[in-house]
């Protein structure tokens, strides 16, 4: 009993301890966000400023960067019926669908686009795996422009630039990475298209990264129909007329 009451009278002194530490520590960090200046209120007025600043960001469309007057007659020359108002709705439309296949963590909703579905796939395999989710809504487009035209080895390149907003998040079960759902996120996009006007040039389509949507596996010649591993249909790249090829968040 003796111990038991010594022990019991230990464990108590050390209670009170850390309580007098953590009391001390609360007082002597009060005194010095005082000195500084800093009160309850001042924090208060802090995050009220920081919420009103990205509340204001949030409905301030991201600029974009682009060279369309200059891109224009080089690509008319070499396309005499390109539109680039075709081309920006393409650029919406893929995008719309990519982030689609990204919430419902579906890689058939872009099976219309053969040179990005295996990254979006990869994507959503890491998603599955992690326990990610992410969402979009109330996707709205503001603004487009050619940021870049190629053409070299059998291959046409025209890379759009894109400013997006939408509501988004992306968590997982146990925390919240980026959490836009109160303001809407600000985000620029830049979107590939290609165009393969001479395939002897290209010589395969190892440099277009085509895989088979069953197995895998690459295609290794352009306008084959069924892959050479596993005999599953695949879809042909249109070889006369712009592909969507890759895209990326800057």
């Amino acid at each position: 009993m003796k111990f038991l009451a010594i022990l019991l009278g230990t464990i108590l002194g050390i209670i009170v301890f850390l309580a007098l530490l953590a009391l001390v520590g609360y007082f002597y960090l009060r005194s010095k966000l005082k000195s500084l200046g800093i009160t309850a209120n001042s924090l208060r007025d802090l995050k009220r400023e920081s919420d009103r600043i990205r509340q204001q960001d949030s409905t301030r469309a991201k600029s974009i960067s682009g060279m369309t007057s200059l891109m224009l007659p080089s690509i008319r020359e070499d396309f005499p019926e390109f539109n680039e108002q075709e081309m920006y709705a393409m650029t919406e439309e893929g995008l719309r669908k990519i982030f689609s296949a990204l919430e419902a963590q579906d890689s058939t909703l872009v099976k219309e686009y053969p040179l990005v579905r295996d990254s979006v796939a990869k994507i959503i395999e890491d998603y599955k795996d992690s326990g990610w989710q992410e969402k979009y809504d109330d996707i709205h487009f503001h603004k487009f422009a050619i940021y870049q035209y190629q053409k070299k080895e059998g291959i046409a390149t025209v890379t759009i630039s894109t400013s997006v907003e939408y509501y988004y998040q992306k968590k997982n079960q146990t925390k919240v990475q980026e959490d836009y759902t109160n303001y809407k996120k600000q985000a620029r996009y830049q979107v590939k298209f290609i165009y393969i006007y001479d395939e002897k040039k290209v010589g395969d389509a190892k440099s277009l990264a085509i895989n088979c949507p069953n197995c895998g596996a690459p295609i290794t010649v352009l306008g084959h129909k069924y892959c050479d591993y596993c005999g599953t249909a695949v879809k042909e790249v249109n070889l006369k007329a712009w592909e969507l090829s890759s895209y990326q968040e800057f």
